[in-house]
């Protein structure tokens, strides 16, 4: 007969609901770049891997309708003298996520909320942005980017990366393997 110890279920339930904290894909989708910034999963906020408080481009996010504008990218939120755009590969502020505009580079990107961060100016010096949809008007301009931003809708529900704590993993593995050995016994 098995015996299950009800402290047992209380910290497996525990072990396989505790995750460690990530971004939010939609929001991630809704950046250039932004699942590409190194180290960072949640752009906007103080913690890099998400939740609790945030910064000054997590708040400018939100203030933009939580998705990419033209006067987002615009925006040097975290006052390093860099363009949003500029540290996230979209200098001219041509990206959507409906759009067919693409980030005009994918390494060397930067965080566009820590002032500590920065791009490297060469990536964009040679890009004319004035082709009428770039950096020259959407610096005056607070018009929305199309449908920039917007969700994708044909995004998966619950297709978001689940990351379990390793040490939860190992001690919830130890206590099922408790419970088989007592099973058995």
């Amino acid at each position: 007969m098995v015996r299950f110890v009800p402290a047992s279920a209380a910290f497996l339930a525990f072990a396989f609901t505790a995750r460690d904290v990530a971004a939010k894909p939609e929001f991630v989708a809704r950046l250039p770049n932004g699942a590409s910034v190194p180290g960072v999963e949640a752009l906007g906020h103080v913690n890099p891997e998400g939740d609790g408080a945030r910064n000054q481009f997590g708040k400018d996010f939100d203030k933009a309708g939580r998705k990419w504008t033209k006067a987002l990218c615009a925006m040097d939120s975290d006052g390093d003298g860099q363009t949003n755009g500029q540290e996230l590969g979209d200098p001219c502020c041509e990206w959507s996520t409906t759009g067919t505009a693409s980030v005009r580079w994918t390494e060397g990107v930067s965080h566009p909320g820590l002032s500590s961060k920065k791009s490297d100016p060469s990536l964009w010096a040679a890009i004319d942005c004035s082709g009428g949809t770039g950096m020259s008007n959407a610096a005056n301009s607070t018009a929305d980017n199309g449908d920039a931003g917007s969700a994708p809708t044909t995004e998966k529900s619950g297709s978001a990366p689940v990351k379990v704590s390793a040490s939860l993993v190992v001690v919830a593995v130890a206590v099922v393997a408790q419970m088989i050995a007592t099973a058995v016994a």
